[in-house]
C-alpha cells in the first residue's frame, strides 16, 4: 500500500508536470500562430494603405478561437513616424515595453478568480524580406523592433481537463493498488504468519526452550520451511536434552540451577566438565602432593574468589584431622574449628556423616565451627572428599552474608572439582606413603639413612643460603647388646622404641631424627647454636636415664652417650661433620659413657 501511494504521488506529479510542459508548448505554438496571423494582417493592411482594417480582423479572430484578447503596441518610433493617436488605447504594460526593448518573446500563465489565461507577447520586427517590405513604409533599419503583438488565450478548460484526467488515472492507480494489496495479502499471509511463528520459535530457542513448533499453512516453500524448522527443533530438543541429561548423570553430585534453560544448562555442564577435566589433567602431572594442594589453593583464590577456607586430611593412624592449608584466619588463630577435630575426627560433622555440612539452612549445624574473633556473621560449608569409599579429607569454605549467594551457586562446580581431584589426591597420597615408608625405619618410624642420602643436598643448600648451621648429634645406647642377650630381642625392641620416643618428644618438629644403624641414632638440629645443641643432647641423655622400661624380670634403665659437632655454611663436606660427631661419641663412650661430648679439633677415634 505504501508503494502504491508513493507511485501514485510520483505519477500524479509527473503527469501534471507533463501536462503543463506539453500544454505550455502547445499554447506557445498557438499564441505564436495567432500573433503571426495578426502581424501578417497588420502588415498587409498597412501595405494596402488601410491600417484601420486590422481591427475588424482581430476582433473576428478573437471571436472564433479561444483567443480572449489581442492588441498591437507600436513602438515609440512608429508612433512618432506615423503620427498615431494613442489616446483611448489600452495602457502598455511593463512586460510589453520590455519585449519592445529587448526583442524577446514573453509568455506566462495568469490565474484569475474565474479563469486561467495564457499571456503571450512577441516583438514586431522590421524586415525587407518576404512579400511585404516593412522598410517601404518605415524609415528604420533591418531588424528594428516596430512594436509588439500581445494576446491572451483562455486555457481554463484545458487546465481542468488535465486535472480530471490526472484524478482519473490516480483513481485507477489507487484501485489497482487496493486490489493488488488484497491479492498480495492473501498470497503473503502464510509467509507473514510463518515468519512471526519462526521469530517466536527462534526467540524461545535462544533462551533454551526447544518445544515451540511452526504451523504449516501451505505446501509451497513456506510449508517446506515450516517442516524443516520443526524437524530441526525436534533434533535440538532430543539431542541437546539428551546430552544435558547424560552429562548431568555423569556429574550426579549436583543439580544445576538453570534447568529451565536447556541450552544454557548444556553449555554450563560441558564448560564445567571441560574445566574440571583440565584441572584433573594438570594435577595428575604435578610432582608431589604438596604441589596439588598448592594448585587447589590457587583454584579457590583465583577461580572462585574465596578468601576464607581450610583443608584437612583424615589421619587413619589416630582417627584425627590434620590441617593441610587454610586462609583468612585472624592473627593468632590456627583453625576455623575447635582443636578437638585434630584429636578426634568425630567432632567434625562432615567427617562423621560423610555428607556435605552447610550452615546456610541451619546456622549452628556443627558445634565445632569456631570463627574466633571474626566480627562479621560467617557461614560455613564443609565438603567431604571421599577416598576409597570413605572420607579422606574435608574442604571447608567460610564466607560472609555478601558472599552467600555466590558460594551457593558455585557449590556444584566445587563439588565437581573435589569429585574429580579425589582419585588424584588418593594416588599422590599413596605414592607419598610408599615413599615415606621407604625412607623410614619400619620399627621406630624414624627416617633412615636413605632419607639422608636423598635430601642431603637440599638440606645443606638451604643452610648455606641462609648462612645458618646444623647441630649434628650422634647417639648410641650404652651396653645395648646386653639387653638383647639378657632380656631378649623383644625387650630390646621396646628399649629402641622408647629411646626414639624420648628423642622425638625432645627435639622440635623442624628437627630430624634418623636411625643410623642398630642402636645408633643421628639427630639434625636445624638452625641451632652450639650451646643449644649441647643442651638438647644433654636433655635427651637425662630423660633416657630417668626412664624405666618394664620387663617380666623387673624394671630396667638405660643410658646414652652422645657426640655433638656443628655443620656451618662454611663447611663443604657434611659427612666429615658427621664423622666428627661420631668421633665425639666414641670419646664419650671411651670416657665412661652416659655423657655428651662436643667435638674438638684434633680429637681422634681408634677406628
Amino acid at each position: 500500500m505504501i508503494s502504491t501511494i508513493v507511485i501514485t504521488v510520483l505519477f500524479s506529479a509527473v503527469s501534471l508536470m507533463t501536462y503543463r510542459v506539453y500544454h505550455f508548448d502547445a499554447l506557445q505554438e498557438q499564441g505564436r500562430m495567432a500573433a503571426e496571423m495578426i502581424r501578417l494582417a497588420v502588415t498587409h493592411e498597412m501595405d494596402e494603405g488601410n491600417p484601420e482594417h486590422k481591427n475588424p480582423y482581430v476582433e473576428s479572430l478573437i471571436g472564433i478561437t479561444s483567443l480572449k484578447s489581442a492588441h498591437i503596441i507600436p513602438s515609440k518610433q512608429v508612433v512618432e513616424q506615423m503620427a498615431i493617436d494613442t489616446s483611448g488605447r489600452d495602457p502598455v504594460s511593463d512586460v510589453e515595453l520590455k519585449v519592445i526593448e529587448t526583442g524577446s518573446e514573453y509568455e506566462e500563465i495568469l490565474y484569475g478568480e474565474n479563469d486561467i489565461r495564457f499571456h503571450y507577447t512577441i516583438p514586431y520586427v522590421a524586415s525587407s524580406g518576404g512579400k511585404t517590405n516593412c522598410l517601404n513604409c518605415h524609415d528604420v533599419a533591418e531588424g528594428t523592433i516596430l512594436g509588439a503583438v500581445s494576446l491572451e488565450i483562455d486555457v481554463t478548460g484545458q487546465f481542468y481537463a488535465a486535472i480530471r484526467n490526472t484524478v482519473g488515472i490516480v483513481f485507477l492507480f489507487v484501485l489497482f493498488g487496493f486490489a493488488l494489496a488484497i491479492a498480495l495479502r492473501r498470497l503473503l499471509k502464510p509467509v507473514d504468519i510463518t515468519a512471526d511463528e519462526l521469530k517466536h520459535t527462534v526467540s524461545l530457542a535462544e533462551s533454551g526452550n526447544f518445544s515451540s513448533r511452526i504451523t504449516k499453512y501451505s505446501d509451497d516453500e513456506m510449508g517446506e520451511i515450516a517442516d524443516r524448522t520443526n524437524h530441526f527443533m525436534d533434533t535440538l530438543e532430543n539431542s541437546i536434552g539428551s546430552i544435558a541429561n547424560d552429562v548431568d548423570t555423569l556429574m550426579s553430585h549436583h543439580q544445576f540451577t538453570e534447568r529451565d534453560n536447556l541450552l544454557n544448562t548444556t553449555v554450563s555442564v560441558v564448560n564445567t566438565m571441560a574445566m574440571v577435566s583440565r584441572f584433573k589433567q594438570v594435577i595428575e602431572n604435578d610432582r608431589t602432593l604438596e604441589d596439588v594442594y598448592e594448585r587447589f589453593q590457587a583454584l579457590l583464590r583465583q577461580q572462585f574468589k574465596l578468601t576464607r577456607y581450610s583443608f584437612y586430611e583424615l589421619s587413619e593412624d589416630n582417627n584425627s584431622l590434620i590441617p593441610v592449608f587454610n586462609s583468612g584466619l585472624a592473627e593468632g588463630e590456627e583453625l576455623w574449628c575447635t582443636k578437638e577435630i585434630t584429636e578426634n575426627c568425630d567432632y567434625c560433622r562432615a567427617s562423621r556423616t560423610a555428607l556435605l555440612t552447610s550452615s546456610l539452612d541451619e546456622m549452628n549445624i556443627c558445634p565445632s565451627f569456631n570463627p574466633g574473633a571474626q566480627q562479621d556473621k560467617l557461614y560455613h560449608v564443609c565438603m567431604p572428599m571421599i577416598l576409597s569409599g570413605k572420607v579422606g579429607g574435608i574442604l571447608q569454605l567460610v564466607f560472609s552474608e555478601e558472599e552467600k549467594q555466590t558460594v551457593s551457586d558455585d557449590l556444584p562446580v566445587l563439588q565437581a572439582f573435589i569429585h574429580e581431584a579425589a582419585p588424584v589426591i588418593e594416588s599422590k597420597r599413596l605414592m607419598k606413603s610408599l615413599k615415606d615408608s621407604s625412607l623410614r625405619d619400619p620399627m621406630t618410624n624414624l627416617y633412615n639413612r636413605r632419607f639422608l642420602d636423598e635430601y642431603l643436598s637440599s638440606l645443606t643448600g638451604t643452610i648455606k643460603r641462609r648462612k645458618s648451621q646444623i647441630g649434628v648429634v650422634m647417639c648410641d645406647i650404652d651396653h645395648f647388646k646386653m639387653v638383647n642377650d639378657t632380656y631378649g630381642h623383644e625387650i630390646g625392641d621396646d628399649v629402641l622404641k622408647g629411646a626414639c620416643s624420648i628423642i622425638t618428644n625432645t627435639i622440635r618438629n623442624s628437627d630430624i631424627a634418623i636411625r643410623f644403624g642398630g642402636e645408633e641414632f643421628l639427630i639434625l638440629l636445624l638452625d641451632s647454636t652450639e650451646e643449644g645443641s649441647l643442651m638438647v643432647a644433654d636433655r635427651i641423655r637425662i630423660q633416657l636415664e630417668a626412664f624405666k622400661f618394664k620387663t617380666s624380670q623387673g624394671d630396667i634403665t638405660k643410658t646414652m652417650s652422645l657426640g655433638v659437632s656443628m655443620f656451618t655454611a662454611e663447611n663443604e663436606d657434611f659427612w666429615a661433620v658427621v664423622k666428627q660427631a661420631d668421633v665425639a661419641l666414641y670419646q664419650a663412650k671411651n670416657s665412661g659413657r652416659n655423657q655428651v661430648i662436643r667435638y674438638i679439633d684434633g680429637m681422634k677415634s681408634e677406628d
